[in-house]
């Protein structure tokens, strides 16, 4: 066992009790060796996206750097969807891959090729770490990275034989600094409280970054802080899909999701001013920024592009920035004019589009299924974690799911990744112990990742898959024109994923109905132990979910 693999899992488990993966021989099991005696939990996978998956959704929810190790080759590049949904999704992840050593590249070509030059685009750190790292805090300041806002995947390419001089210079993305100073974030607040204080109805828009903070907050036992400010505030609040919670989305402050789609619009209609808290521009719909009211935006970083045009940016502590904007305004004697219930009546508004119109031709339709499984949540008195895939599924569960805090809705969507959803929910089950798991997941991204139902079955987690099947690429049918290849480019044949996970060693049942559903999650230990709802929904009503939401 190398010291640089003692060096390293020792540090991981500093940051992490788990370490995710599949592992090949040599120092990949040097590893994973150093991590059990490092005190650490090997979980194993199946594929290795979905392992990094994983590994990154349980670092989110710990607040720690979380380590996933993969052999050279088909490992790494099986791994380089699970880094780019980290560092898209902004989730803290360390990819440990070994390599073709130095030593060896002139002798080996089998499964040699630059893993650097893959990684380097979708981490935010890839580098060549040789045994010299084992020394010093260079390796730990390298794993903190991936934890720093905004955070991602650090790729580390093992090669124990290499020296630091020898190796080629790494590849890093600094966690970015505010440009402004002092002086001139105070020139900025003196503009924005010029802005508030001359606005009747602000609107704000949380983003990632914003839940983060709170998130934070709250695992180091505080109060979250933005959320208090946002309550002192007192105006309505849109959140993007990963910073939905941060405030209770069934509270007073919640106006509904913000998506630079149609089903916010009413409410932004209303606004005479925007402040945007902590949004990362990865996460609205790449859709032009239409709003033509002044816009005040709060973060600790420059904004990665100018999908928003600001009129004032403040650059620093968002919850410092907020707080002193929020005290100098009110020392103006500055409040809003929003009448009480505002917020309420735009979320309600907006979820009364949402649903489609009564008819008698309508079957059992994907609002149904969320309505059911919701309706069985309560009834059973449950706090799950909920994990959502990509795909049109999710047009009717992110508006309607109650969320009373951050990340206890995860989806992918900076990447907008299928199977996300399932290996998300492992890592979500492994960090939050004794809750339940509801993984909402379609068709075809449970076909992706359906060999982790045995990876479930033998963790003995409480999950409960909730798959939306309809046997098609429901979105993509949607967009699907003439000349787009008809039906065989998004149909499947119907799959029973009931008995599949039967076979993989969960509780497996069809369900037809609303009240079928009711019936397979009523039994009163169901959410303790994992099992697989295999809904047979009507498409149908995906058309009326999309124009509703995108227009």
């Amino acid at each position: 066992m190398t010291d640089f693999a003692k060096r390293l899992a020792r540090i991981l488990a500093d940051r992490s009790n788990l370490l995710f993966g599949v592992p090949g021989g040599g120092p990949n099991l040097d590893l994973v060796g150093a991590a059990n005696e490092a005190g650490m939990r090997f979980v194993l996978a199946h594929g290795e996206t979905a392992a990094a998956i994983m590994a990154s959704t349980y670092g989110l929810l710990t607040g720690g750097p979380t380590g996933v190790v993969v052999t050279r080759g088909p490992g790494a590049t099986s791994a380089a969807n699970g880094a780019a949904q980290a560092t898209l999704d902004r989730f803290p992840l360390v990819v440990i891959t070994d390599c073709v050593t130095a030593e060896q590249t002139l002798r080996i070509s089998h499964q040699r090729f630059d893993q650097r030059a893959l990684f380097a685009p979708i981490t935010v750190a890839s580098v060549t770490a040789s045994g010299d790292l084992a020394e010093g805090s260079e390796l730990a300041e390298l794993v903190d990275r991936a934890a720093r806002w905004p955070a991602g995947a650090v790729h580390l390419d093992y090669d124990p034989g290499a020296s630091s001089a020898a190796s080629v210079p790494p590849t890093v993305v600094p966690a970015a600094e505010p440009e402004a100073g002092d002086s001139a974030l105070a020139a900025a607040l003196g503009r924005a409280v010029e802005a508030l204080t001359g606005a009747e109805r602000p609107v704000v828009i949380v983003g990632m970054e914003a839940a983060v903070i709170d998130h934070r907050a709250t695992i180091d036992g505080r109060e979250p802080p933005l959320r208090s400010l946002l309550e002192a505030l007192g105006c309505p609040v849109l959140t993007t899909y990963q910073a939905v919670g941060l405030v209770p989305t069934e509270g007073p402050l919640s106006a509904g999701l913000y998506t630079n789609g149609a089903l916010e619009q009413a409410a932004l209609d209303q606004a005479d001013l925007i402040v945007t808290i902590g949004l990362d521009t990865v996460e609205p719909i790449p859709t032009p920024w239409n709003q033509t009211v002044p816009v005040i935006t709060v973060s600790s970083v420059p904004a990665i592009d100018r999908f928003i045009p600001a009129d004032v940016a403040l650059l620093g502590d968002p919850v410092a920035a907020l707080g002193r904007l929020l005290s100098m305004a009110r020392g103006r004697g500055w409040d809003h004019r929003w009448l009480d219930g505002a917020a309420a009546s735009m979320r309600g508004a907006a979820r009364d589009r949402l649903r489609p119109p009564p008819s008698p031709e309508r079957r059992f339709g994907p609002v149904d299924l969320v309505d059911a499984v919701r309706a069985s949540v309560d009834q059973a008195g449950v706090d799950p974690v909920v994990t959502v895939d990509a795909g049109a599924h999710f047009l009717a569960i992110m508006p309607l799911w109650p969320v009373p805090r951050p990340f206890d809705l995860l989806i992918s969507n900076g990447l907008a990744t299928m199977g996300f959803s399932l290996p998300a929910a492992v890592g979500a089950a492994l960090a939050r112990p004794g809750r339940p798991v509801v993984s909402f997941v379609g068709d075809g991204g449970l076909a992706m990742t359906m060999a982790e139902l045995e990876t479930i079955a033998r963790l003995d987690l409480p999950i409960t898959v909730v798959v939306f099947n309809d046997s098609a690429l429901s979105l993509i049918a949607i967009k699907q024109g003439e000349g787009h290849g008809g039906p065989q480019a998004i149909g499947y044949q119907p799959t029973d994923f009931a008995a599949v996970a039967q076979a993989s060693g969960l509780e497996g049942t069809v369900a037809e109905s609303a009240g079928e559903v009711r019936a397979a999650l009523a039994s009163a230990d169901g959410w303790s132990r994992p099992r697989l709802v295999d809904a047979r929904i009507d498409p149908t009503d995906y058309r009326h979910l999309i124009s509703a939401t995108r227009g």
